[in-house]
């Protein structure tokens, strides 16, 4: 499994997800004419997509979404809440259920619920049946649930949010209640908050970790590497995980394609939050 994130931050994520003949996005948080353009620079035509997986309805993860579907007759997947905060869509919609798997092409997923301050926002495992290689994805929430590691176990490769350093945010220009809420249980990650997550996740076989939805304002991606890089030298000497390559998405340019290497896991998806 090929892993391209085609951008992430406060203006825009989307993760391209190539297994084979499948061709899953995860999040539409651009235009149509964005979406096609870091499409086709990563070698990746829009009509060959397989569908769109949501994590939840906010601009930045859903503004493209229901265009890019209607214009590539790209089926849609998403909670019922989640479909109920966007416009009715006029495309092909798959509804999915937190704990439940579902199927896009030869890709298995399922969701689990995470706090962030939206209608039923959702941490994904995407297993490729052939290969068995499993990526996470965990892009919006204000903190990490006891179940999440167990969750986010025995992955090849992670895509995690690591939005902001707590010290630049708390000195920085955003006014109080904005800070508030990113800082809420129901808000984003701080590169601490993220590190403690990644080490808890851990194992011989992780490959690759992906930090995403840094704040531009409120981080750097030097800082965001070098708490994760601590937290992996911690684990290292117990789980063999400091050989796992750290990337650093930005909002501006594609990262990937990331081809993780070792050893492949074939456990099946389980529900375990």
């Amino acid at each position: 499994m090929r892993l391209t994130v085609l951008g992430s931050g406060s203006r825009g994520n989307a993760i391209l997800l190539d297994a084979g003949r499948t061709r899953l996005l995860v999040d539409v948080g651009f235009g149509v004419r964005t979406m096609a353009a870091r499409l086709r620079a990563c070698g990746t035509a829009p009509e060959s997509i397989t569908g769109v997986v949501l994590t939840h309805e906010h601009v930045d993860h859903a503004q493209g979404a229901l265009d890019a579907c209607a214009r590539w007759g790209w089926p849609l997947y998403a909670t019922r809440e989640t479909l109920d905060a966007l416009p009715t869509p006029v495309v092909p919609v798959r509804e999915i259920v937190a704990g439940a798997p579902f199927s896009v092409g030869d890709v298995t997923g399922l969701g689990a619920l995470v706090p962030h301050d939206a209608a039923a926002c959702l941490a994904f495992v995407f297993e490729d049946r052939a290969t068995g290689f499993r990526t996470g994805v965990a892009l919006d929430l204000g903190t990490v649930p006891p179940a999440l590691p167990g969750f986010l176990s025995q992955l090849d490769a992670l895509v995690v949010e690591s939005n902001h350093d707590e010290a630049m945010l708390r000195a920085g220009p955003y006014p109080w209640v904005l800070k508030q809420r990113i800082l809420g249980e129901r808000g984003h990650l701080s590169n601490d908050a993220t590190a403690a997550l990644v080490g808890a996740c851990a194992h011989r076989g992780l490959r690759t970790v992906v930090l995403a939805h840094l704040s531009e304002t409120n981080n750097t991606p030097a800082l965001a590497r070098t708490a994760v890089e601590a937290a992996l030298a911690r684990r290292g000497r117990v789980a063999s995980s400091a050989r796992a390559a750290i990337y650093t998405a930005t909002q501006r340019t594609p990262l990937g394609p990331i081809a993780p290497r070792g050893p492949r896991l074939s456990s099946q998806l389980e529900l375990t939050l």
